[in-house]
This record gives C-alpha cells, sequence and structure tokens, in this order.
C-alpha cells in the first residue's frame, strides 16, 4: 500500500468526534411529547365511550317512547292493573268459579284461583321492575353523557360548572333520579313480600299479612310516581335538556326580546353549542351587522315564518339582509342545531312564556292598523299559574320626541307587592316604514319598543289581581292595565295530585289492615 493511501485512511480523534456529533445532529430523533401523546389517546377513548353511550341512550329513548313512559305507558297502567288483580285474587281467596274448575285449572299446573291471579300479578310486577330498571339505566347513561360533555366544555376554558343555570339542571337531574330510586325501592319490595307469600302455602297464617303489605308498598310506590311527575330529558337530540332546565334568573329589560327569552329558556349545554355555532359565522356578516343582530332576526323572522306570517322567500330574503346564501343554507340545514332545533326553542320559549309572544302578537296587529295614539301600551301574564307568575309590559313611543316614563306594577297577591322600572322611550318613526315588508317593520318596532319582563311568586292560592301603571316623568296616569290571575294547577296536575293522595290513602289502609285485629286483641275489644 502507497503512503498516499495509508494517510488517506488515518483519521485523528478530533475528525472522528466532529463526526459523531454531526451524526447525532442529523439522524437522531427527537423524543416524543408523552403528555400530549397520553391527552390524546384519553381524547379518544372519551370521544369512544360517549359514542357508545349515545348509540345506547338512542335506543333505550326509543324503547321508553313507545312502551315505558309515553306511547304504551306500562310504567303507569301495569301498576293499576296489578292491583285489581290483587282484588280479583282476594274476593276468591276461599272458594273457586265454576268455570275454573271445570277444566281450565289444570291448565295453570291445577292452582287454585286465587294463586293463579296472584301469580299473574307476580309476573306483570317482575314486568314493571324490568321497566324501571331500563328506566335507571337510561338516565344513568345520560347523566354519564352529561358530565362528559360537562367535562368536555371545561376542557375548552370555559367556567361552565359555575355558568347560568348549571346547579339547577344538575338539581333536576338528580332529583329525577332519587325519584326513580324510591319508586323502585318500593316496588322491589313489593314484588318481594308478594313472591315469600306465594312459596307458602295458602293456609299458612302470615300470608294475608304478606298480602296487605305487599298491596300497600305497590300502593305507595305507584303514588310517589305519580306525585313528583318524573321530567323526561335526554341527550340525544340537541333539545332533550330543555324539560331539565327551569330558569333561576332573567333579565328584567329586555335588549334582544327574542334572544333574552328565548336563552334564558335554553340549558347550558345548548347554550354553549348555540353560541360557539353562531360565532362561527363571524367572517360571513354582511358589513356593519354583528353577531347580537344576527341571533336576534333569525329569531324574529323565524318566529314569524312559523306563524304563518311570512312565506319562505320572505324567510330567505330577510337573512339575507344580513349573511350570504351560503351562509343561510348552512345555518338551516345543520344537523344537530339547524331550523328544528331553532322551532323546538321556539315552541319551548312559546309553552313557558305565552305571554311574550301574545303580546308580540297584538303589537303586530296594532302596527297594521291607524292609531292616532302617541304612546302604545300593552301588558299579558298567565291567566293560570302556579308557583311563578311572568309579566310582560310593551312600551312603543310612536310621538316624535324621548319620553321618560315611569312603569309601576302593583298587587296585593303577588311578591314583590310593588315594582317600579323608569324607561327612557325613543321615538318610533313609523312613517319612515311605510311601503316596508312586515318583518322589516316588525324587526324595527321591537328595537324601539322596551320591554319588561317580571316575575312575580304567589302568595297566596285563589284569584291574584295586578295593576300596571304607566306614568309621565311627573306621576301623571298615561295608561293603566289590571289583570286578574287564578293561583291553581292546572287540570292534569289537579288529577295527577288526587290519583297519587288516593294511592298513599289506600297504601296506608292496606298497611294498617293486618296490624288492626292484633292491636285489637291487645285491647280485649
Amino acid at each position: 500500500m502507497s503512503s498516499n493511501e495509508g494517510s488517506s485512511n488515518f483519521h485523528s480523534p478530533e475528525d472522528e468526534l466532529e463526526s459523531m456529533v454531526e451524526t447525532l445532529q442529523t439522524e437522531t430523533p427527537s423524543a416524543p411529547e408523552i403528555k400530549v401523546m397520553v391527552k390524546d389517546e384519553d381524547r379518544v377513548a372519551v370521544s369512544s365511550t360517549k359514542a357508545t353511550f349515545k348509540s345506547r341512550e338512542a335506543i333505550l329513548t326509543g324503547i321508553d317512547d313507545l312502551l315505558i313512559s309515553r306511547g304504551a305507558r306500562l310504567i303507569l297502567f301495569l301498576p293499576i292493573v296489578v292491583v285489581l288483580l290483587f282484588g280479583l285474587a282476594q274476593s276468591y281467596r276461599g272458594s273457586e268459579p265454576d268455570w275454573w274448575e271445570g277444566g281450565v285449572q289444570e291448565l295453570f299446573f291445577s292452582f287454585s284461583f286465587s294463586k293463579s291471579v296472584y301469580l299473574l300479578a307476580l309476573t306483570l310486577m317482575v314486568t314493571d321492575l324490568v321497566l324501571l330498571f331500563v328506566l335507571h339505566y337510561l338516565l344513568w347513561i345520560t347523566k354519564r353523557i352529561f358530565q362528559i360533555e360537562t367535562d368536555e366544555v371545561v376542557s375548552t376554558g370555559v367556567t361552565f360548572r359555575s355558568s347560568h343555570g348549571y346547579s339547577e339542571m344538575k338539581a333536576v337531574i338528580d332529583g329525577a333520579s332519587n325519584q326513580l330510586n324510591l319508586t323502585t325501592t318500593l316496588m322491589i319490595f313489593s314484588t318481594g313480600l308478594l313472591g315469600l307469600a306465594l312459596v307458602f302455602p295458602s293456609e299458612t297464617e302470615g300470608i294475608p299479612v304478606l298480602i296487605a303489605l305487599s298491596t300497600g308498598t305497590l300502593l305507595s310506590g305507584h303514588s310517589v310516581y305519580m306525585v313528583s311527575n318524573r321530567p323526561r330529558f335526554n341527550t340525544v337530540e340537541p333539545w332533550g335538556l330543555l324539560d331539565a332546565f327551569s330558569p333561576p334568573m332573567h333579565p328584567a329589560l329586555l335588549n334582544r326580546p327574542f334572544t333574552d327569552v328565548i336563552r334564558s329558556h335554553v340549558d347550558p349545554l345548548l347554550a354553549v353549542r348555540f353560541s360557539k355555532y353562531v360565532s362561527s359565522f363571524s367572517d360571513n356578516l354582511q358589513k356593519g351587522v354583528r353577531l347580537s343582530e344576527l341571533q336576534e332576526y333569525l329569531l324574529q323572522v323565524l318566529d314569524l315564518f312559523r306563524s304563518g306570517v311570512i312565506e319562505e322567500d320572505d324567510f330567505h330574503q330577510a337573512l339575507g339582509e344580513l349573511v350570504d346564501t351560503r351562509t343561510i343554507e348552512q345555518i338551516i340545514n345543520h344537523p344537530e342545531l339547524g331550523e328544528e332545533t331553532l322551532d323546538r326553542l321556539l315552541m319551548h320559549a312559546r309553552d313557558r312564556c305565552a305571554p311574550f309572544f301574545r303580546l308580540n302578537d297584538r303589537m303586530r296587529m296594532h302596527l297594521s292598523t291607524q292609531s292616532n295614539d302617541k304612546i302604545w301600551f300593552d301588558v299579558d301574564m298567565e291567566n293560570l299559574t302556579l308557583g311563578q307568575a311572568n309579566l310582560f309590559a310593551f312600551v312603543l313611543n310612536q310621538s316624535g320626541e324621548t319620553q321618560d316614563l315611569i312603569l309601576r306594577v302593583q298587587t296585593p297577591d303577588f311578591r314583590p307587592n310593588e315594582c317600579v322600572y323608569r324607561l327612557k322611550v325613543e321615538p318610533h318613526a313609523d312613517d319612515s316604514l311605510s311601503g316596508k315588508t312586515t318583518y322589516e317593520r316588525v324587526s324595527s318596532s321591537m328595537e324601539s319598543s322596551r320591554i319588561v319582563w317580571q316575575t312575580l311568586i304567589p302568595s297566596s292560592m285563589g284569584d291574584a289581581t295586578v295593576t300596571v301603571r304607566l306614568e309621565d316623568s311627573s306621576g301623571n296616569l298615561i295608561s293603566g292595565k289590571v289583570l286578574t290571575s287564578q293561583v291553581r294547577s292546572d287540570l292534569f296536575t289537579r288529577l295527577r295530585m288526587t290519583t297519587g293522595a288516593v294511592f298513599m290513602f289506600g297504601a296506608a289502609l292496606a298497611i294498617i289492615s293486618p296490624i288492626l285485629p292484633f292491636v285489637a286483641k291487645l285491647l280485649g275489644l
């Protein structure tokens, strides 16, 4: 080997170290971020669990709608049928019907008629228990999905657990669970006592006591179910939790009337999702339009459309003034928060705050007629109420100047007894809207109106009176209204409560009846 070749194969230690450093810098991969990987894996696992729960909840909700709480309403009628079977079996306890002894008895393993009827009642009670367990599982799944979605919202940085209405909605869900637990516990005791009574021979001395106790616990369990009126809710539909939510507070003076009323009755989960959904259209708004205006205008024109006041073309044309056509299609056809969900929100708000929508209709009728009144003033509240009443007052200034007004609500039958609102009402120039479309006139009038929403708590049952005065800044009366309301339950609630009380009274008699002979013997009667 030549000296040149030997020198070319020789490398100094410094050259080897530099080569190693270069190799490490270019070939060594970076260390993985363990926290990010763990979070991603947890997120995938939670998403998979949520999807599984959602599919199960959809199936169980369908069964509930078809057989249990709605549809056939087996959870309501099965205990009543069992009570009737108890009475039938007790009436033939010491005898047998002629048709039973003629050959029918052999088909039922030669049991007595009374025992056969009790066995049929036991079968129905077991069926009722199975349905109750289905409701338990459905409620557990709904609560788990609610917790998962709550954690998802909290992980985005939203202080959701301290938001408006969260604790109240959670209390309603927990209350429904407690009611179902009590009903199921009593039904288990009733079924166990009847099963124990059928194990022993019919001549056993304690059998009537066991059957009486079984009847009493059955009646008391069904009474709890009737009186409690458990709300139905789910997470299958976006609006499924609306019935589990009751607004703990609301604005008194409505700046965005439709938005304020409807959002006050939207459950917190849907409110967060809806806010994020609406904010996604911020880049598609027409120049000078804000998101709050889009939301308010959308609810207004949708209410007009669903009320039959405007046609579908007018509905699209009205929204086209705020967003482009593509965005309108996205809003209406969204799979979860589209037109159907908005319709449900409107229907729910109409059911909870009917006076607001009645006043809105009356203001629209007022705009369609000629009037010389400088100030249009109207109020409305529920004719039948229990728990709380919603009073709404509309003030529309049709004069040419700003008015400083005082709205005074006085009542001896509700709390608070008196409320005073000082209103600064800007003039509404209706003449400038001549020739405009219906939705443009209604929207302009709603924006110019001052709308007050006052919640009144009944202090007594029966007839109640509310006086509403509209005064100028000097205290002179401009207009006044006197409203009357009935503070009592509606017919269906009274029927449900009465039936529950009858069942509870029957339960007390059934439980006391086997004790009375024993007490009589002790007293020597």
